[in-house]
């Protein structure tokens, strides 16, 4: 017989005359859940991440990066009080840049705070010439996408979980109301001899 700490192991399993439908059903739900854990919840994970990785990678493959000119002084950086986290010294400005058909075109890059007028600025483009933000790099896309597919496993396995424990929550309230029943039945038939 297998114990441990006084409880008997595996017992929903096991054939005894108190064991109800409801007990091996709860065990067969414990199971499932834990294979859904063990397997199914970091294969979503690992998943996610390649995906996003590989996404975020294909972004940059559509983009170039060119030079362009400030058009006007950069402002100065904004004085941030009580900060833990060391402060940016970029800013965004109005830059312009000529598109590979000729074009001159103007918009908003990040620059250095407090940049002259004239100064150089890289901004990336699509193959239609837009200004985009910069790509992340292969070091920012893979720890953007283990951070994806670490939040995208953890939110599979609350999900796990939760339906295991609602499961468990419906199948006890179902046992009670049987054995309020049984009892009940039991009741009414105490203390009445039939002849």
């Amino acid at each position: 017989m297998l114990k441990r700490g006084g409880r008997l192991l595996l017992w929903r399993w096991r054939r005894n005359p108190l064991r109800r439908r409801s007990d091996v059903a709860e065990a067969w739900l414990g199971v499932a859940a834990a294979a859904l854990l063990l397997l199914a919840v970091p294969a979503l994970g690992v998943a996610t991440a390649a995906v996003a990785e590989h996404s975020a990678l294909d972004e940059a493959r559509g983009l170039h990066r060119t030079t362009a000119r400030l058009v006007g002084d950069a402002p100065e950086p904004t004085p941030v009080r009580f900060s833990v986290l060391a402060t940016d010294d970029r800013v965004s400005a109005i830059v312009r840049w000529t598109t590979p058909s000729g074009t001159s075109r103007s918009g908003p890059a990040s620059v250095a705070a407090g940049s002259r007028a004239g100064s150089p600025a890289t901004v990336w483009l699509d193959d239609a010439g837009r200004n985009h933000p910069a790509p992340p790099t292969p070091a920012q896309a893979r720890t953007q996408a283990a951070a994806l597919g670490a939040a995208a496993g953890a939110g599979a396995g609350v999900l796990v979980l939760g339906g295991w424990w609602v499961a468990r929550v419906r199948l006890e309230v179902r046992r009670s109301a049987r054995w309020d029943h049984d009892w009940a039945e039991f009741n009414s038939h105490r203390g009445h001899r039939h002849a």
